[in-house]
This record gives C-alpha cells, sequence and structure tokens, in this order.
C-alpha cells in the first residue's frame, strides 16, 4: 500500500531538471527529460505514450536569459510554449505593463494563437534564466488538436485563466468605484468655498447699485468661476464614473455650441499646466467653421488630452498648433505638434490600445478621445505622423443633432 501511495506522490510531483540544462551535452538526456516532463503535464497525460515521444523529439528547446522577451503583444505568431524551468511573467500592455500572471515549470502558455490565428494579447518575459519548449503550429494540429482529451484538458486551463481574469477586473472596479465615491466626497467642502466667494465677489462688486467696484474685482470674479466651472466637470466626472461602474443609464447630453469659444477657453485654461509653461500655443481658424453639436465637457477633454499629449513631445520654447476649419459640412479640428513623430511599432495600436509612452502617463487618454469622438458623437479622430516631423491630430464630429 505504501509503494503505490510512494509512486502517486513521486508522480505527482512537479518535474525536476539539473540545474544547468545548457552545460548538458549529451541530446539523448534532454529528450529523456523532456518525455517524462510531458507525461507529468496534464495536456500530455492524455495522449498515447508515442505521441508524446514525438512531440518531445519534434519540439524545439529555446533558453532564455532573465528578461529576455518571449513573445510580445500585437505579434502574430502561431506557436505554443511548455515552461521547463524558471518563470515566465504575462503582461498585458505595450509600454504601462499590467501584471496579469506569473507562470512557472509544468504551465503552458501562447496556446490561443494556435486555436484562434490571433496576434498575441500579452507579452511574455523570463523572470530569470528559463527553458522552454517550443511546440510549432504543425506539432499542434497533427498530435494535440486531433485529441478529445488533450484539448479539454486545455479548456480547463483556459477556462481557470479566464475566471480568474474576471476576477482581477471585478476586484479593479470595485476599487474604481470606492474611489470615484470617495473622490465626489471630497469635493463637498468645496461647496462652503463657493459661498464664501460669492460673499466676498459681492462685497468687491459693491451691495448698493451705486457702489463702485473695488480694484482687483474682475480678476477676483474670474478666478471664482473658473474654480466654479472646474468644480462642476469633475463632479460631472465624476457622476459620469461612478454610472458606468454601476451600468446605471444616463442620458448624454448635446447641445449646438461654438468650437472657437470651447477651444479658447481650453488653451487658457492649460496655460498653467507644467508641460505646456514657456511653450506657444496658436489658434488659427480657417473660414467660418459652422456650429457643432456636442458635449461641451467631452470635447474639453478631447482638447485637453490632445494638447497636453503635444506637449510632452514639444521643446521648451517650441509651438503646438491647434487649426480649425469647415470640411464636409462640419468642423475639423486639428493639433499640431513639431517632435520626433509617432513610433512605427505602436502606430497600428494608438487609438485602440491603452498604450503611453511617457513615463507618468497610463494610457487612457486616447482611448476616452476616440470614446468620446466615434461612440458618443459619431465622429471620426484619426493622425497623421512622419518621423522626425511631428505629429497632428484630427477629429470631426457627426452631423446627427
Amino acid at each position: 500500500m505504501s509503494d503505490n501511495n510512494s509512486e502517486d506522490n513521486k508522480k505527482n510531483e512537479e518535474p525536476e531538471l539539473t540545474e544547468d540544462l545548457n552545460a548538458m551535452e549529451s541530446s539523448e538526456k534532454i529528450g529523456l527529460l523532456k518525455r517524462e516532463f510531458l507525461r507529468k503535464i496534464d495536456l500530455f497525460g492524455a495522449l498515447p505514450s508515442d505521441v508524446v515521444d514525438l512531440i518531445a523529439e519534434k519540439s524545439k528547446d529555446v533558453y532564455l536569459a532573465k528578461d529576455q522577451v518571449l513573445f510580445k503583444e500585437g505579434y502574430l505568431e502561431k506557436k505554443m510554449y511548455i515552461i521547463m524551468s524558471g518563470c515566465i511573467v504575462i503582461c498585458k500592455g505595450i509600454t504601462a505593463k499590467k501584471r496579469i500572471a506569473v507562470l512557472g515549470a509544468g504551465e503552458y502558455l501562447g496556446e490561443m494563437a494556435l486555436v484562434d490565428s490571433q496576434p498575441r494579447s500579452a507579452t511574455a518575459t523570463a523572470l530569470s534564466e528559463a527553458l522552454v519548449m517550443e511546440i510549432s503550429e504543425k506539432l499542434f494540429r497533427e498530435y494535440i488538436a486531433t485529441n478529445s482529451d488533450a484539448l479539454m484538458e486545455m479548456m480547463k486551463v483556459s477556462t481557470l485563466r479566464i475566471r480568474n481574469d474576471l476576477d482581477m477586473i471585478a476586484n479593479d472596479m470595485q476599487k474604481i468605484s470606492n474611489f470615484t465615491h470617495d473622490m465626489r466626497n471630497c469635493l463637498i467642502p468645496l461647496g462652503i468655498a463657493e459661498i464664501l466667494l460669492t460673499e466676498i465677489c459681492n462685497s468687491l462688486r459693491g451691495t448698493k447699485d451705486y457702489h463702485k467696484a473695488r480694484n482687483g474685482w474682475e480678476k477676483v470674479k474670474k478666478s471664482f468661476d473658473t474654480m466654479l466651472s472646474v468644480k462642476n466637470n469633475v463632479v460631472t466626472l465624476v457622476d459620469q464614473s461612478l454610472a458606468c461602474v454601476k451600468k446605471a443609464k444616463t442620458e448624454y447630453h448635446r447641445a449646438e455650441l461654438d468650437f472657437l469659444p470651447l477651444i479658447e477657453e481650453t488653451v487658457e485654461e492649460l496655460a498653467c499646466h507644467k508641460i505646456l509653461q514657456g511653450k506657444k500655443i496658436k489658434i488659427h481658424v480657417d473660414g467660418n467653421p459652422k456650429k457643432g453639436f456636442f458635449n461641451y465637457l467631452d470635447i474639453k477633454r478631447v482638447l485637453q488630452n490632445l494638447i497636453i499629449n503635444a506637449g510632452y513631445v514639444t521643446k521648451k520654447d517650441g509651438q503646438i498648433d491647434i487649426h480649425v476649419k469647415e470640411v464636409d459640412g462640419t468642423a475639423l479640428i486639428s493639433v499640431k505638434d513639431y517632435g520626433n513623430g509617432i513610433p512605427e511599432d505602436i502606430k497600428s495600436l494608438l487609438l485602440k490600445e491603452s498604450i503611453t509612452t511617457r513615463p507618468d502617463g497610463y494610457g487612457f487618454g486616447l482611448m476616452s478621445c476616440r470614446e468620446i469622438i466615434e461612440d458618443h458623437h459619431h465622429g471620426k479622430i484619426y493622425f497623421e505622423s512622419e518621423e522626425g516631423k511631428g505629429a497632428e491630430f484630427h477629429f470631426s464630429l457627426g452631423h446627427g443633432m
């Protein structure tokens, strides 16, 4: 009885490899280790022994140094990998990476690329020196995809990963909900400041019709109006975020408005932004563009994102140009910088993924711009860029009222 238990325990133990497989000179020893290793993984344990031997023989050994990338997000590569030693970290996001999982010996990854023939959905990087077994699409389809038991084991692993991803998303959404709710509470004391500043403005302006306004009243009034506008905008954004998290259906408000006052106001407000100080922002109006039917706050958010992004690539005494003109009966607004241009490797992902090239960025800005323009206004947002000559982002709104 004890012998059987010993055999079962031994079978369930994680495969052990020599400390340095690079130093092994015998390919036969490596082949033997690979066969023993594969038989102890559920996916391959469902296959006949002779098939496992063939996979071990025909698979490729890939040695990874610490921090070496196995595959990159967005790349089309039809291969799966089995980790034989070391650890592989899975991250989502081209530059601002979110860690999804850490996989170790006995686990496999990359199999979905063989099933749906889509680009990699994440990046895999070695956390330490690692050895992985590479299985090509041909090997997969010939020996694994034809075995129903093996496919069932793969489905179990994929389902578990999906469940883990859903749990992570649910936790993140709860954190966002809590944070947004607390942020709204933090804004409540501004109501006291609003009351006090209103009294001060009235006092400076004069309490009687025949009173003369004191010097500086207009500046105080403008400062107060700006503070009040920002407070109201933040409260609106917070309420929209809470409604989104709670899946509450809210009406999206739009009105027929002029673009130029909005652009001028946005540029004036951004003048104090640390990344835009010392840089010129010029507004160019071509002709007399028609009014637009839009959400004032959301279009301001689009302008803020595009102008600030341009500021990051503009030199200290440089210039950012904003062009407004009429195209096909609607206003086309463009924000142009004169930086180094958009790198080729992220052009296809821009406006589609949450990516950023800024050390303090999160990659949400352009994603929110696309949502506002295309989803809420049925418009179009796109960009033009040439290496060494900067980038220009354009957006226009749909014609619907």
